[in-house]
C-alpha cells in the first residue's frame, strides 16, 4: 500500500454520516460467516430499532452470508483478486447487506433466471413461491440457496440488486445488494441514499488495489474490538509472523478503545476507522480516531521519542512506566506504542489532521515484515 496515510482521514469523512461500515475481503469459511453474525448481533443489540425489525435484520444478514457458502467457487490460481467481499452499512434509516463471490459459469444461467423471477414477485407471491419450495424441493445446498435469496427479498421488502461478471471460461463473479429499510419518511430516505451495485464493485476493486483484507468504520467498544479481532484470527494460520500480527493489532485497536475522543463529546461513542492490508513483504496496519487538540504535541513528540530508540531502550522505557504506578496519562506513558514499536520493529508513522479548534484526527500506521 503505497498511497499516503491520510487517505484513512478522507474515508473517515466520506462515511462519517453512516453509524458504521465493515467491508471484508477474504476466505470466507463457516467460521468467519458465524464471527461476521456476531459483529452484527452485538451493533444491532446497540441500535434503537425495534426488536422485530432486529430480528429481520439479523435473519437477512445471515441468508446472504450464508449465500456465499452456498453459491462460491474457488480459483485454481489463487489469486486474492477473485476472493469473496463482504460490505455491511448501517445508515441512519438503512441497513445494506452486499456480497460478491466467485461462481461456477455453469450455474450462471439458472441463478439468473431464479434472481429474475425473485424480483418480479410481489410480497404475496413470495410467500407463495416461499412455501412451494419449502414444500415441494428437499433442501440441499442448492436448494437453500434458491430459498435464501427468496427469503432476502421476502423479508427487505425490496428487490434484489445483482449484478454477474464473466471472470474467464469457468468461473463468474456475482455481486448481490440488499436494502432493509429501518424508519423515516419516503423523502428521508431518498435523500440519504443508498448502496449500489457500482459502489461495491468499486470498493472491491479498490480493496484489490490496495490489498486491504478487512476496514471498519464505526463505534470502537470493547465487544466490537473483540469480534473484529475473532474475525481475523478465524481467517488467519497461526504462523509466527501472524501471531505477531495478531498482537499487534490487539494493541492498536486497544488504542482507539481506550483513548479516542469522538467530535461531539459523545461519551459511550468512540469513533474510529481501522484497515489492515497484506503485500508480498509484509502486513500494514492503519487506524484513525479522534484526539483533543490538548494532546495532540505531546502525542507526536511522544511517538516521534519512541521512534528513535532501539530495542534496549524501548524496553527500559516499558519497564520504567511499569515501576511508576502513578503515571496513568495514555500519552505520556504509551505503553501500547511501546509494545508496537517492540513487536514490530519498525518506525510508527503518524498524522494529525485538523477537524475544529478544539479537535485533531489521529492517524497512525504500523507494518509487521514477513521476513525478520
Amino acid at each position: 500500500m503505497n498511497q499516503p496515510i491520510d487517505f484513512i482521514y478522507r474515508h473517515f469523512s466520506d462515511i462519517e454520516k453512516d453509524d458504521m461500515e465493515y467491508i471484508y475481503r477474504g476466505e470466507i469459511t463457516p467460521v468467519i460467516v458465524m464471527d461476521i453474525l456476531d459483529f452484527a448481533k452485538n451493533n444491532l443489540a446497540k441500535a434503537e430499532d425495534t426488536k422485530k425489525l432486529k430480528t429481520r435484520i439479523y435473519y437477512i444478514m445471515g441468508e446472504g452470508l450464508q449465500n456465499i457458502t452456498r453459491h462460491q467457487a474457488d480459483s485454481s490460481d489463487g489469486d486474492t483478486d477473485k476472493e469473496a467481499i463482504i460490505v455491511i452499512h448501517k445508515k441512519a434509516r438503512k441497513y445494506i447487506i452486499a456480497t460478491g463471490n466467485l461462481m461456477l459459469k455453469s450455474e450462471e444461467a439458472a441463478l439468473r433466471r431464479k434472481l429474475e423471477y425473485i424480483n418480479h414477485l410481489d410480497a404475496s407471491g413470495l410467500k407463495e413461491f416461499s412455501q412451494k419450495i419449502r414444500n415441494d424441493t428437499k433442501i440441499t445446498a442448492k436448494g437453500g440457496a434458491s430459498l435464501g435469496l427468496i427469503e432476502m427479498a421476502k423479508r427487505s421488502g425490496n428487490k434484489l440488486d445483482y449484478l454477474i461478471q464473466s471472470v474467464d471460461e469457468n468461473l463468474s463473479y456475482f455481486y448481490l445488494t440488499t436494502e432493509i429499510e429501518t424508519s423515516g419518511t419516503n423523502e428521508q430516505k431518498s435523500q440519504e441514499g443508498g448502496y449500489s451495485i457500482k459502489q461495491l464493485i468499486e470498493d472491491h476493486e479498490n480493496f484489490n488495489k490496495n490489498n486491504y483484507t478487512l476496514s471498519f468504520k464505526g463505534d470502537f467498544n470493547q465487544e466490537n474490538l473483540l469480534s473484529l479481532l475473532s474475525i481475523l484470527k478465524s481467517g488467519m494460520n497461526e504462523t509466527p509472523t501472524r501471531i505477531k500480527l495478531y498482537a499487534v493489532m490487539v494493541e492498536l485497536l486497544q488504542n482507539i478503545v481506550k483513548h479516542a475522543d469522538n467530535i461531539d463529546g459523545t461519551a459511550d461513542w468512540r469513533a474510529g476507522v481501522f484497515y489492515i492490508c497484506e503485500s508480498e513483504e509484509n502486513f500494514a496496519l492503519l487506524a484513525g480516531n479522534y484526539i483533543r487538540k490538548k494532546y495532540s504535541e505531546a502525542l507526536a513528540e511522544r511517538i516521534n521519542r519512541l521512534n528513535a530508540m532501539d530495542y534496549k531502550a524501548l524496553t527500559k522505557e516499558y519497564n520504567k512506566i511499569l515501576l511508576n504506578s502513578e503515571a496513568n496519562d495514555p500519552v505520556s506513558t504509551g505503553l501500547g506504542f511501546i509494545d508496537i514499536r517492540r513487536k514490530t520493529g519498525t518506525q510508527i508513522e503518524f498524522s494529525m489532521r485538523e477537524v475544529n479548534s478544539d479537535t485533531d484526527f489521529f492517524i497512525i500506521k504500523t507494518t509487521v515484515n514477513k521476513i525478520n
